[in-house]
């Protein structure tokens, strides 16, 4: 229910919300358009042999040239719906407008729940890879954060992962215990970084501070790169309808069809750090 007052500010109390870092760990590679599925194929590669002179199959004996197939099926189809009573909006001093409330719909819950969503799917992918099994489980000190990452990183690099251009994803404690490690202070660069309060990058990775509430359970860091995860959206439709039948007022209502999908051909240039 609406609160209403005799007297009312004009000026509204917005809550903290967090930044979408969809656009930061995923690509938009392949299209959805029309359909709700598409197939991916990956072409396999052919065995390596020593060539062998003066006999019929000099290069080896041929083999058919296999497929594999990886089907994304969009899963995610969600909703919103809310009404604004035109005496409430009226007895509120009129801060309830369509729009804003929209606007803040966006923010407060259809940003945080892809976050969420997007997140998971990278990790879910990764454990089932043992992505996760890189660095021991254990609680982040000030003394194993940078050791972890450095490990983490390494064994993406050695499975043919990318040494720069990653994105690592970590709650406000890992970093801060990233500050507290000492290879912050070992070039001037790296103390005017601890000084501003912003790392910026570390070993080339681009450095994400995300909170806590939509990382993965036991999650506090995850390093992937854009090129393992595509993210699609293909339906989002927000209509604020004005005096709809049976209703003096607003009508708002919002959909939006999406879905993230790990190519798991990628799945190696992802690292995760587990706490439990």
């Amino acid at each position: 229910m609406a609160n209403l007052a005799t007297k009312f500010s004009s000026k509204v109390s917005e809550r903290l919300t967090s930044e979408s870092v969809v656009g930061m760990v995923t690509n938009r590679n392949y299209k959805f358009v029309g359909e709700n599925s598409i197939k991916i194929y990956s072409i396999d590669t052919m065995t390596m042999n020593d060539y062998q002179r003066g006999v019929a199959n000099g290069y080896g004996d041929p083999a058919e040239i296999g497929t594999t197939l990886q089907t994304w099926t969009l899963d995610q189809d969600r909703s919103f719906t809310g009404q604004i009573d035109a005496l409430n909006s009226a007895h509120s001093a009129g801060v309830i407008k369509p729009g804003e409330v929209l606007a803040r719909q966006l923010r407060e819950e259809v940003v945080p729940e892809i976050n969420a969503y997007v997140l998971q799917t990278i990790v879910t992918a990764g454990e089932a890879a043992s992505r996760d099994d890189i660095a021991t489980d254990a609680a982040t000190t000030a003394v194993n954060a940078w050791t972890d990452y450095l490990l983490i990183k390494a064994n993406i690099v050695d499975n043919l992962g990318k040494a720069k251009g990653n994105t690592a994803v970590m709650n406000a404690s890992y970093y801060n215990f990233l500050k507290q490690a000492g290879f912050v202070l070992d070039s001037n660069s790296g103390q005017d970084k601890l000084d501003s309060g912003n790392l910026g990058q570390v070993d080339g990775d681009n450095i994400v501070i995300h909170t806590s509430a939509e990382m993965p359970a036991n999650t506090n860091l995850i390093i992937t790169h854009k090129d393992v995860t595509t993210f699609a959206d293909v339906l989002t439709d927000y209509v604020t309808h004005k005096n709809p039948r049976g209703t003096n007022g607003h009508v708002i209502e919002g959909r939006i069809c999406y879905d993230a999908f790990v190519d798991t051909n990628k799945v190696n240039m992802v690292g995760i750090h587990k706490t439990a």
